[in-house]
């Protein structure tokens, strides 16, 4: 009995070499992790830098020399573009006006839609919630190129089409906002609230004076990355608002009419400048953006 017990025993630092096999296993991974980020990391940076050296480039120099540094840096290509850059008539400045109100008001409209939507499906009981929140699941994985005709042909109808007026179509309560919004509000304690309707308050102001204000920090994430993606959205307002173009859909106009003589230097020149906002948002704001996003309700 006592070698049967010996046998069965493990050995003598075995789960101390299964604990190093572990940990080492689990260092590959992350060794691995980090390489491919690195490698897409890269990518993204290198692709930028190509395009700041690009636009310093003279046209010439652009066709003969494609990656190298260049010989004539050329800062004025950056005045240039704001004169030669143009869109249905109309020069960069006034596009970056465009930008600015299409993606700045339309991502407030969004945020505030979504906010009150998602507030309501998550902490009231009626007939329908849960369908409501199949819906706008559903409707996040339909193509939004398909719906393009029938937009086009509702705008019209309703007058809204090339018209600033087009931004009340983004007061939409689904998308990725409800969705991030719901989320906020399911997991917020429901004690504020209570507290609020023993005082006497209307539903309406424990949303608008409890519940809403816990909310700002994950709402102002969602206008800061709603922001960003109108910014950069060029096919919409190429569709709807031709006679106010924006910064996206204006390079995108100014590329197709110049497609055989295009003086790429400029275009990237403008290119440049049309991310620069977004650059800094992101880097201004990254870190907040990841606090909000992980905030409760609840402090301990």
């Amino acid at each position: 009995m006592e070698k049967v017990k010996k046998s069965a025993s493990p050995a003598p630092g075995g789960q101390k070499r299964n604990r190093h096999g572990k940990k080492a296993g689990f260092s590959i991974c992350r060794i691995i992790v980090f390489l491919l980020l690195a490698i897409y990391a890269f990518t993204l940076i290198y692709a930028m830098v190509w395009a700041v050296l690009s636009s310093l480039k003279t046209q010439t120099e652009f066709s003969t020399n494609l990656i190298g540094l260049p010989r004539d840096w050329q800062f004025g290509n950056y005045l240039q573009a704001f004169r030669s850059v143009q869109a249905g008539g109309h020069n960069m400045l006034e596009m970056f006006f465009n930008s600015l109100w299409y993606s700045c008001g339309g991502a407030l409209l969004g945020v505030i839609a979504s906010s009150m939507v998602a507030y309501v499906v998550a902490k009231y009981e009626f007939p329908g919630r849960k369908l409501i929140y199949a819906v706008a699941l559903v409707t996040m994985m339909i193509p939004v190129v398909g719906s393009f005709p029938s937009q086009y042909r509702m705008y019209s109808v309703l007058g809204i089409l090339d018209s600033p007026l087009l931004l009340v179509t983004k007061f939409s309560g689904f998308g990725f906002n409800f969705v991030m919004l719901y989320s906020f509000f399911k997991t917020l304690s429901w004690t504020y609230a209570e507290a609020a309707f023993m005082d006497g308050a209307s539903h309406l102001k424990v949303f608008l004076k409890v519940m809403l204000p816990q909310a700002l920090p994950v709402m102002g994430s969602l206008f800061l990355v709603s922001t960003v993606q109108l910014w950069n959205e060029y096919m919409e307002p190429n569709l709807f608002l031709q006679s106010h173009p924006t910064l996206s859909s204006g390079l995108y106009v100014f590329q197709l009419e110049m497609t055989r003589g295009t003086n790429y230097p400029l275009l990237f020149a403008g290119l440049i400048v049309s991310v620069i906002p977004v650059i800094i948002l992101f880097v201004k704001f990254q870190n907040t953006m990841m606090e909000s996003m992980s905030m409760g309700g609840l402090k301990g």
